[in-house]
C-alpha cells in the first residue's frame, strides 16, 4: 500500500515537473558565462535556412524566376513553419529606404561627411554637380533621378545610404530584379527563418519534408537547381540518427540481456524486478526536484537516464546473493552494509556536481544522487518481498558465470603482471588525453548535408562564417550606446586592415544621446550664411542651365528643417533594414548584434573588444574553447573533490586508514590505465563522455566496495566468499557492456564517444578489482593470516615494541582480530581481562600439554599460545559462531594450538584443564569424568562454576585471587 502511494503521489509530482531543453544550462556560470547565457537566450542567432538556386551558366532571369516561383509556393503552402523570408528587395523598399534617410538625414552623417560637405559647397564643385544632374534629366531615365535632383541636388542622403552598405558582410553580391544575386548572376540567395528553433525537431521534421517536397517538385521542371542548408537539417539528422542507434543497438543488447538475466536466476520476473528499484529512484529524484526547483535540465535527466545503470547494480548484487542463500537475515548482514555504502559514497560523488557552476550539471548531480540511494533503499525492501529463490542448494546449477566467479584471478602470475604493466605505461600516457572543445565532433554530420554546407558556403562567403558581436544593456538604449562606441572600434579596425569587413547598425540606429548629438552638429553645421551662400551658388549655377528659381524650394525646407529624434519603432517600420536581425529588445535586457569577419582567425582582437563592458562575442571555436575549457578544468576539481569526499565517507563506514585507502586506491589505478588506454588510442575527452566518466567512476567505486567487503568477510570467516561478489559484479558488468556499451555501434559520433569511454572505462575497473584489489588483500591479509601474523597495519609501521607490549602481547593478540567485526568486543574483552590472563599463563610449565574450554572469541587460548610457546593448546568449543571465529585467527594456525568441536581422543597427554566459563550441561558430566581421571592441575576462571568436587578428588587450591582458580591434584 504504501510503495502504491508512493508511485501515485511521486507520479503526479513528477508529471507536473517542466523540463528545459537549454544547451546553454551546461555552461559554467560566471560574470562572462552569465552574460553569454542572457545574450544566447535574447539574441536570435537564428537557425536560419540558406537556399541556393544556382546554374551552371550566367541566367539571372532564370534565377530570379524560379525564386519568385519558390517564395510563392512557401507563402501559400507552409505559412504557419515559416516566420519571414529574405532575399526579395523591391523598388518600393528602396524608395523607403531613401526617404527614411533623407527625412532624418542628420542622423545618418558623421565629422568625416560634413568634410565632404563642405567640399561640395566650392563653387566649382557645385556648378560640376548640377552640370552631371542635367545631363541625367535630359536622358532616358531622367524621370526616375528627377525626384532625387530637385530634393537633393548635393547629394547629400547619399552620404547617408553610405552607413547602410555596413549593413552588409560581403559586397561580392548585386540586385537583380529586387533579389540577391552574386556578382558572377549564377548564384541567388534566400533566407528563410523558421518559425521553430533547431531544438524543435518534430515540428521541423515535417517542415522540412514539405520544403524538400517543394524544391523537389520546381528542380525537375527548371533549367535551374535549388539546394537548402542550416542548423536545423542537422539537428533533424542528429535526432534521427540518435533514434535509430538507440532503438537498433539497445533492442539486440536487451534482448540478449533479458535471456541472460532469466537464465541465470531461472526467474521470468528478474529483469522487471531489476529495473524496479531504478525506476523508483529516478521518480523520487524527480519528484524532489519538482518541489526544489519545478524545472530541471532535460539535459540532466537525459544523462541521469544513463547513470541509472549504476543503480541498476544494487538489485543485481542483492539478487546474486539471495539466489546463493535463501535466508533473509543473513543476506541483510552479508550485503547492506556494501549496498549502503556504494550508494552512498556514489552519491557523494555525484553531490560534488554541485561544485560546478553549472545549472544543468548540478540538476544531474542531484538528480543521480537521490536515485542512487532511493533505489538502494527500494531494492534491499522490495527483492527479499518479491524474488524467491530455491530453498535447496544442490537444486542451484552454476552457469558459466558462476565458474567464472569461482576463479581467483589474483593468483595468477601473468593476469597481475599485465595490469601493472598496464598501470607503469598509464602512468606515461594518461596527462596526454586530449579535452575536444569542438562540439561539431560530436554531432552526426551526414555527407550529402556536409556537402550542401561547403557549397552555399562557398557561394555566400563570409555571410556564412562570421564572428558575432554583441552589445547588451538593460534597456534598449543602453545596448545601442554602447554598440555605437564598438562601430567606432570595428570602423578603425578595418581602415587599419586589422579586420577584413564588419556589419552593423552602429551607423544607422542611434542612441538617445548620440541623437541629440547628430542633430546638434546638424545645426552648428548649417549656419545662416551658410544657408544662404548655397541659396545664392545654386540659383546663379542653375540659372545658366535653365532650372527655375523655385526648383530648389523643397532642399531649401530640408535645410531649415528642425529634426527630432526618433524611436526604435521608427527604424523598423522600415522593412528593408531587416532591423530585427540586428536587434531584439526585451524588458531588463536588449542586445544589438554586429558581424565582423578576418583574413586570418584573430582572437586576440575578440579579447579586446570583449574587454569593453557590454560587449560580448559570439565565435563559435572560441566560445567553446572559452567555456568548454572552463568546463574541463571544472571537472579535474571535480575528480579531487570527489575522491577526498569518498574518501570521508569510507573512513566513517570502515573507521579505518587502510581499509579506505585500499578501496579508493583501485579507483586511482582505474583512472590512470582507461587514460593511458585512451590516450594510445587518440580517443579525446568530449562534453559529453567527460560527464560520463562519472558513471564509470561510480560504477568502479561499486566494484571496489563489494571487493574489499568480501575480501574482509573471507578473512573473518574463513570461507570463501568472493565467488559470489565477483558473480554479481560480473553480472553488472555484462549489463554495462550490453546496455551502454552496445553503443559502440552506433553511428552517431556523441553515442559511440560516450559508449568507447565507458567500455574502456568498466573493463578497467573489472580488471583492477578482480586482480590488484585482491591481490593486494592477499598479500596484506590472507598470507599474513597463514604465516600467523598479524594483518598489515600503518600502526605496526610506527608502534616501538614497549615493556608493555613484551609483557601483554596486545598488538600480537589483537591482531588476530583486526579488521573483523568482532574487533571491537575483542580489544575490549582483552583490556578487561589481560591481567587475569597474565596470571594464568604463570601457573604453566613449559611444556605442558593443556585442554581449554574456550573463552570469547578464542582470546584466552590465542594469548596463551602466544605467551607459552613451549605449550600445546587442546581447545575444546561447541559454540559454532564462536569456534569460526576462533578458528580465522592468525594464530589457529600455529602448531602448538587446535579449535575443536570434538574432544581429543586421548585425554591422558593433558594433564592441565582450563574452564574459562560455565560448561553447558551437555558435556559437563564428560568433563568431571576426564578431570577426575586425567587432571594434574585445574584452572577454573568462572565463579559460577561448581569446583567442590574437585576437593573430594583431592585437588588443593594452590591460588585463589581476582577470580581466578588454581588446584593441584596432590601426590
Amino acid at each position: 500500500m504504501l510503495l502504491i502511494l508512493f508511485v501515485l503521489t511521486g507520479g503526479y509530482f513528477a508529471s507536473q515537473i517542466q523540463l528545459e531543453e537549454d544547451i546553454t544550462k551546461l555552461i559554467p556560470s560566471g560574470e562572462k558565462q552569465d552574460a553569454l547565457r542572457k545574450v544566447l537566450d535574447n539574441t536570435e542567432f537564428s537557425d536560419k535556412l540558406i537556399i541556393a538556386i544556382s546554374s551552371e551558366e550566367k541566367n539571372s532571369e532564370e534565377l530570379t524566376a524560379y525564386a519568385s516561383k519558390l517564395t510563392d509556393s512557401l507563402d501559400k503552402k507552409l505559412p504557419e513553419y515559416i516566420t519571414k523570408i529574405q532575399g526579395e528587395i523591391s523598388e518600393e523598399g528602396i524608395l523607403e529606404v531613401y526617404d527614411f534617410v533623407y527625412q532624418n538625414l542628420p542622423l545618418f552623417l558623421n565629422s568625416r561627411d560634413y568634410e565632404e560637405i563642405d567640399s561640395r559647397l566650392q563653387q566649382d564643385s557645385i556648378q560640376e554637380r548640377l552640370e552631371s544632374s542635367y545631363r541625367d534629366l535630359i536622358s532616358p531615365t531622367g524621370f526616375i533621378t528627377k525626384q532625387f535632383l530637385f530634393k537633393d541636388p548635393l547629394s547629400l542622403t547619399n552620404l547617408g545610404l553610405e552607413k547602410l552598405q555596413e549593413l552588409q558582410v560581403d559586397d561580392s553580391f548585386k540586385i537583380y530584379n529586387n533579389y540577391l544575386v552574386t556578382k558572377d548572376e549564377k548564384h541567388l540567395l534566400l533566407f528563410i527563418t523558421p518559425k521553430y528553433p533547431a531544438s524543435e525537431t518534430r515540428n521541423n521534421e515535417v517542415f522540412v519534408e514539405k520544403l524538400d517536397q517543394i524544391v523537389s517538385d520546381l528542380n525537375e521542371n527548371s533549367e535551374v537547381k535549388a539546394e537548402y542548408f542550416g542548423g536545423v537539417l542537422y539537428a533533424i539528422a542528429n535526432a534521427k540518427q540518435i533514434k535509430s542507434d538507440i532503438q537498433f543497438t539497445l533492442s539486440i543488447a536487451f534482448s540478449i540481456l533479458l535471456v541472460l538475466l532469466i537464465l541465470f536466476y531461472r526467474r521470468f520476473y528478474v529483469p522487471l524486478l531489476l529495473f524496479l528499484p531504478s525506476l523508483f529512484g529516478a521518480l523520487a529524484a524527480i519528484t524532489l526536484l519538482y518541489f526544489l526547483k519545478g524545472s530541471v535540465s532535460a539535459i540532466s535527466l537525459g544523462i541521469g537516464a544513463i547513470l541509472l545503470g549504476i543503480s541498476l547494480d544494487y538489485a543485481l548484487h542483492i539478487l546474486t546473493h539471495f539466489r546463493n542463500n535463501a535466508d533473509v537475515k543473513i543476506l541483510y548482514r552479508e550485503v547492506s552494509k556494501p549496498i549502503l555504502m556504494s550508494s552512498f559514497t556514489t552519491a557523494i560523488a555525484f553531490l560534488c556536481l554541485l561544485f560546478l557552476k553549472s545549472e544543468a550539471l548540478n540538476d544531474l548531480g542531484i538528480f543521480a544522487a537521490v536515485s542512487v540511494i532511493t533505489a538502494s533503499v527500494f531494492a534491499l525492501i522490495l527483492i527479499p518481498h518479491f524474488y524467491k529463490p530455491q530453498k535447496n542448494k544442490k537444486k542451484v546449477k552454476n552457469n558459466w558465470i558462476d565458474k567464472l566467479a569461482t576463479q581467483r584471478f589474483y593468483q595468477n602470475k601473468f593476469l597481475v603482471g599485465f595490469v601493472l604493466l598496464l598501470f607503469l605505461f598509464g602512468l606515461f600516457f594518461f596527462t596526454k588525453v586530449e579535452f575536444n572543445v569542438d562540439l561539431s565532433q560530436v554531432n552526426f554530420e551526414p555527407k550529402n548535408i556536409k556537402q550542401t554546407e561547403e557549397k552555399i558556403k562557398q557561394i555566400a562567403g563570409e555571410a556564412a562564417n562570421t564572428t558575432y558581436l554583441v552589445s547588451y544593456g538593460n534597456d534598449i538604449d543602453e545596448a545601442l550606446s554602447r554598440n555605437n562606441e564598438l562601430y567606432q572600434e570595428l570602423k578603425n579596425l578595418e581602415e587599419t586592415d586589422k579586420i577584413k569587413r564588419f556589419s552593423s547598425i552602429g551607423g544607422v540606429v542611434l542612441s538617445t544621446d548620440k541623437q541629440t548629438e547628430r542633430i546638434e552638429a546638424w545645426e552648428e553645421f548649417w549656419s545662416d550664411s551658410k544657408k544662404e551662400n548655397l541659396k545664392n551658388s545654386l540659383l546663379n549655377e542653375s540659372s545658366e542651365l535653365g532650372f527655375k528659381a523655385e526648383s530648389f524650394n523643397r532642399f531649401y525646407e530640408q535645410l531649415n528643417k528642425d529634426f527630432n529624434g526618433i524611436f526604435l519603432e521608427d527604424y523598423r517600420n522600415v522593412s528593408t533594414l531587416y532591423l530585427d536581425d540586428f536587434i531584439n529588445n526585451n524588458p531588463g535586457f536588449s542586445t544589438v548584434t554586429s558581424t565582423l569577419s578576418f583574413t586570418e582567425s584573430n582572437p586576440a582582437i575578440l579579447e579586446k573588444l570583449e574587454e569593453e563592458e557590454g560587449i560580448i562575442a559570439i565565435d563559435r571555436k572560441q566560445m567553446n574553447q572559452d567555456f568548454l575549457g572552463d568546463l574541463k578544468s571544472e571537472f579535474n576539481q571535480l575528480i579531487l573533490f570527489s575522491l577526498i569526499a569518498v574518501f570521508i565517507v569510507l573512513l566513517l563506514f570502515y573507521r579505518n586508514l587502510l581499509l579506505s585507502l585500499l578501496t579508493l586506491l583501485p579507483i586511482a589505478i582505474t583512472w590512470i590505465i582507461a587514460l593511458g588506454i585512451m590516450a594510445v588510442l587518440g580517443i579525446e575527452f568530449n562534453i559529453l563522455n567527460i560527464i560520463i566518466s562519472t558513471f564509470i567512476f561510480g560504477l568502479g567505486l561499486d566494484y571496489s566496495i563489494f571487493i574489499t567487503n568480501a575480501c574482509l568477510k573471507e578473512y573473518e570467516i574463513g570461507k570463501p566468499a568472493l565467488k559470489t561478489y565477483q558473480a554479481s559484479i560480473l553480472l553488472s558488468v555484462l549489463t554495462t557492456l550490453l546496455g551502454i556499451g552496445a553503443l559502440v555501434f552506433a553511428q552517431h559520433p556523441a553515442l559511440q564517444s560516450v559508449s568507447v569511454v565507458s567500455v574502456i572505462g568498466v573493463l578497467t575497473a573489472l580488471l583492477v578489482a578482480f586482480v590488484i584489489q585482491t591481490k593486494l588483500f592477499d598479500l596484506l591479509f590472507f598470507r599474513r593470516k597463514l604465516a600467523q601474523k598479524a594483518p598489515f597495519s600503518f600502526y605496526s609501521l610506527v608502534k616501538k615494541s614497549g615493556s608493555k607490549e613484551q609483557l601483554y602481547l596486545k598488538n600480537a593478540l589483537l591482531g588476530n582480530y583486526r579488521y573483523k567485526s568482532v574487533y571491537s568486543a575483542a580489544k575490549k574483552e582483552f583490556t578487561q581481562n589481560r591481567e587475569r590472563f597474565l596470571k594464568v599463563s604463570g601457573f604453566l610449565n613449559p611444556g605442558e600439554k593443556i585442554f581449554m574450554l574456550n573463552s570469547n572469541y578464542g582470546i584466552l587460548p590465542v594469548f596463551l599460545s602466544l605467551k607459552n610457546q613451549e605449550n600445546k593448546f587442546f581447545v575444546l568449543d561447541t559454540n559454532k559462531e564462536n569456534r569460526k571465529i576462533s578458528n580465522n585467527t592468525g594464530q589457529s594456525n600455529a602448531e602448538n594450538i587446535n579449535f575443536s568441536k570434538e574432544w581429543p581422543e586421548n585425554l591422558i597427554t593433558y594433564p592441565v584443564f582450563i574452564i574459562s566459563k560455565k560448561p553447558s550441561e551437555e558435556i559437563t558430566s564428560t568433563l568431571k569424568e576426564n578431570i577426575s581421571r586425567y587432571a594434574e592441575k585445574v584452572i577454573i576462571l568462572s565463579s559460577e562454576y561448581e569446583n567442590r568436587w574437585l576437593i573430594d578428588l583431592n585437588f588443593e587450591i594452590i591460588y585463589r585471587q581476582d577470580n581466578i582458580l588454581v588446584l593441584k591434584r596432590m601426590d
